[in-house]
């Protein structure tokens, strides 16, 4: 009696084994899907415009432009990536002037409108120093506001070229922003600012187009036993040397 219930448990053990072999997962559900590659890839290609201006005068210069645009196109529309400019002499093609540039915003240049080089010549030339010729000036973005950089480049009469951003008195005229140019007192006020404090210079010429002198403000703000002070720091320069200085402190409520 106790061989043959052996032997059935046996048995029923054997099929269930069988059983549990036979057993199978749906399909669908053993499947990965590789959703990575299944993603749109967007191709950008870059195209190279040329467009030269017509001949135009500046300084009394017969001159033109070439610019190179490099333009990246999407799948519905085309944004203008970086550009080469060249500002040349157009009896001799000698080079007067290059700048290029990143363009970081889509508005800066409209390089489709019929006016693209009059807008150019409205933003890139102006006379900072008041000598009666128009220099050449650049602005690009930084990472952040107090990072932007104007930059100027005086004209040179005698070798009819944008030379350095430095007047012949090794002044240098750059900085984060142009505030004014104020052509009837020929002032020019430049600006920047950091974490600490603002910057203010004023530059003052002569009717050549010398710096006469230059004023070098910095505000601040500090506190003092809860009590916040206004701190204005004044220097004075001629010929590069600090003839004047003082410094005001105002209580601020």
């Amino acid at each position: 009696m106790k061989n043959l219930l052996y032997i059935s448990l046996l048995i029923i053990i054997v099929l269930s084994c069988k059983n549990s072999k036979s057993v199978r997962f749906p399909e669908e559900n053993t499947i990965i899907h590789n959703t990575v590659s299944e993603e749109e890839i967007i191709e950008v290609k870059y195209d190279t415009i040329i467009k030269t201006s017509e001949p135009f005068k500046l300084n009394n210069i017969l001159c033109y432009w070439e610019h190179t645009l490099i333009v990246a196109n999407y799948i519905d529309y085309s944004v203008l990536d970086n550009i080469v400019m060249k500002l040349k002499d157009y009896k001799t093609s000698r080079l007067i002037v290059e700048e290029s540039d990143y363009v970081k915003y889509e508005g800066d240049f409209d390089y489709k409108s019929d006016n693209y080089f009059e807008e150019i010549n409205k933003r890139y030339f102006k006379d900072v120093n008041f000598d009666g010729y128009k220099d050449f000036i650049t602005f690009s973005y930084g990472s952040m506001g107090m990072t932007n950089s104007t930059e100027i480049y005086i004209f040179d009469k005698h070798t009819q070229t944008f030379v350095s951003k430095k007047d012949a008195d090794g002044e240098d005229l750059s900085d984060n922003y142009i505030e004014e140019a104020d052509s009837v007192n020929r002032i020019l006020v430049t600006s920047s600012f950091d974490m600490e404090a603002q910057y203010t210079r004023k530059h003052h010429f002569d009717k050549n187009g010398k710096i006469k002198f230059s004023e070098y403000i910095t505000e601040k703000s500090v506190e003092i036993s809860d009590t916040i002070y206004g701190i204005f720091d004044y220097s004075k320069i001629i010929n590069g040397k600090e003839i004047e200085r003082r410094i005001d402190t105002l209580k601020w409520d």
